[in-house]
């Protein structure tokens, strides 16, 4: 996975059972949710705070037995792969972490190339032309 290392937030924080969220500000201006969840032992994960069925923040859900439970609808997440435990194909995003100095670090991958106005119109026509 290509990308950058970001801190995400101190290892005192994270506390069992309870998803931190933060905000990690990138190098080219935007931003990014993550979420972070103290995993078994020393482990530490890491999120995309989203839920990949809605954009409900996965941090207001609870963890138990190594699975993340979304608020707003229940889905639960394996901590480990990001799979949903009744349905494998649909996942959340988990990236890489590391703990540096007493700091827990994400690897997030580079954001998305936002698509020029002329792909965008299009993809808007495309969209709306059978309505």
């Amino acid at each position: 996975m290509s990308g950058e290392w970001h801190r995400i937030c101190r290892v005192e924080r994270v506390e069992a059972g309870r998803p931190l969220a933060r905000i990690v500000d990138r190098a080219d201006g935007g931003d990014q949710r993550v979420c972070v969840v103290k995993g078994q032992g020393d482990e530490f994960v890491a999120l995309l705070d989203r839920c990949p069925h809605r954009d409900i923040p996965l941090s207001g859900g609870l963890v138990k037995d190594g699975l993340l439970t979304c608020p707003g609808h229940f889905w639960r997440f394996d901590l480990m792969t990001g799979e949903r435990s009744d349905l494998p194909e649909v996942r959340a995003t988990v990236y890489p972490t590391r703990v540096t100095g007493g700091w827990v670090e994400a690897l997030l991958p580079p954001p998305a190339p936002r698509p020029s106005m002329r792909e965008w119109l299009l993809s808007e026509a495309r969209a709306t032309d059978g309505r």
